[in-house]
């Protein structure tokens, strides 16, 4: 039988996680955002559909954050590449380029949305709410920090404007993960068994 892990101090666990978030945050965005639009959207859409698939075997708390951290920075660097192609191009211009890019989101949301759901079903491991609720809130920190060192960089209406479009970018990418992870989800639960018939009491 093998030994139980020891329990990790507290400061030390809080430290890992922080670690393994800021690095793959860090490398997430700093890759996706120096890529044009249809390759930044296939490495963020990549980045989230395999830390859907691999989250659940991940026990390290640096490796789990690491990974969380590359897939919310690999969506935000999306996000901001597409807002800055947004500003830069016509309006009706370059469809073809945002179909490609919410087409990656949704299928990497489609097979997220599957694996969670199966996940969810084993039991076991990292929930997925907990893989969401710190989705959630590592983008909400990433976004923050980025619109405040825009901030230190350009001055306030610059970093107003970025924030402006970095969400309404983020909002896009976000809708086009959540609704086909969420049909998924519905689509691949188990049929409800019906309940046994019950005899005729006047029989």
């Amino acid at each position: 039988m093998r030994p139980l892990p020891l329990p990790r101090p507290a400061p030390l666990l809080q430290l890992q996680r922080l670690a393994g978030g800021l690095l793959g945050a860090v490398l997430g965005y700093g890759l996706t955002s120096r890529l044009p639009e249809v390759p930044a959207s296939l490495l963020g859409a990549l980045a989230l559909a395999a830390t859907a698939q691999v989250s659940r075997r991940t026990v390290d708390p640096l490796r789990w954050w690491g990974l969380l951290g590359a897939a919310t920075g690999s969506v935000l660097g999306t996000a901001a590449v597409l807002a800055s192609r947004l500003q830069a191009s016509a309006p009706t211009g370059d469809v073809t380029g945002r179909a490609l890019t919410l087409g990656c989101f949704a299928l990497a949301g489609g097979l997220a949305g599957r694996r969670l759901s199966r996940d969810a079903r084993l039991g076991g491991g990292h929930p997925p709410r907990d893989l969401l609720r710190s989705a959630s809130a590592l983008t909400t920190g990433i976004f923050a920090v980025l619109v405040t060192l825009t901030f230190l960089h350009s001055g306030l209406d610059p970093a107003r404007a970025f924030s402006s479009r970095l969400s309404t970018s983020l909002t896009i990418l976000v809708t086009a993960i959540a609704v086909p992870g969420w049909l998924i989800h519905l689509l691949d639960q188990p049929p409800l068994r019906s309940p046994h018939p019950q005899p005729d009491a006047d029989r």
